[in-house]
């Protein structure tokens, strides 16, 4: 007999099922039985929680990025400045994904399941929207306090955000960041350039 669990506990039962069963049979080959088994329940029991195949890889397409996103959501009610909340979330994402027991392989599957299903795709776009605007308006608050240079906050949010779904993509097949180099290095580049000398803002000599 199934144990009785609290709603929260059994929806999160059944994504781990889902996600190691989608990880390891492809979207479209599995099925939500398999999932069902994988989870020790029964096929009505997952459909209970979640009515479709879709609805359990749109929960964890939700529940992938959450788990990246609460960190800026926490850095946007800090009150510190800006320049201090990017280098706590650099150092944030660093360890994150230095310390994953396994790797992040659902990552690299929502993405190449976002190229074939126009649905999928808007939700994976929408939630890299919601990063980007928001790593945008952490950037801005710093251009306006004046601690970074003036340049487009969104133009800059999605170079970020393109270093974060690197990290995610390598830790994906194994390669996990050194945290100690790019803790150092890595970070301060990010903040100061590579040129030793940076030329003048545009319209000055």
């Amino acid at each position: 007999m199934t144990r009785h669990l609290p709603e929260a506990e059994r929806k999160a039962q059944i994504l781990r099922a889902a996600r190691a069963v989608f990880i390891q049979e492809g979207y479209l080959a599995s099925r939500v039985e398999d999932v069902a088994k994988r989870a020790g329940l029964s096929k009505g029991a997952v459909y209970f929680y979640f009515p479709s195949k879709r609805d359990l890889f749109m929960a964890l397409v939700h529940e992938e990025h959450e788990a990246t996103y609460s960190f800026l959501e926490t850095a946007e009610g800090d009150d510190r400045t800006a320049a201090v909340k990017m280098l706590d979330l650099g150092q944030k994402y660093l360890d994150y994904f230095a310390g994953l027991k396994s790797p992040p392989r659902f990552f690299l599957m929502m993405c190449e399941q976002a190229i074939r299903d126009d649905e999928i795709r808007e939700e994976v776009q929408a939630v890299h929207q919601r990063f980007v605007d928001a790593t945008a308006r952490i950037l801005a608050q710093g251009m306006a306090e004046g601690v970074f240079r003036p340049a487009d906050p969104l133009a800059v949010a999605q170079v970020l955000k393109a270093l974060i779904d690197g990290l995610a993509g390598g830790s994906a097949i194994g390669i996990r960041p050194d945290k100690d180099r790019l803790r150092t290095d890595g970070i301060q580049m990010m903040l100061y350039g590579l040129l030793a000398h940076p030329p003048p803002p545009p319209g000055r000599p």
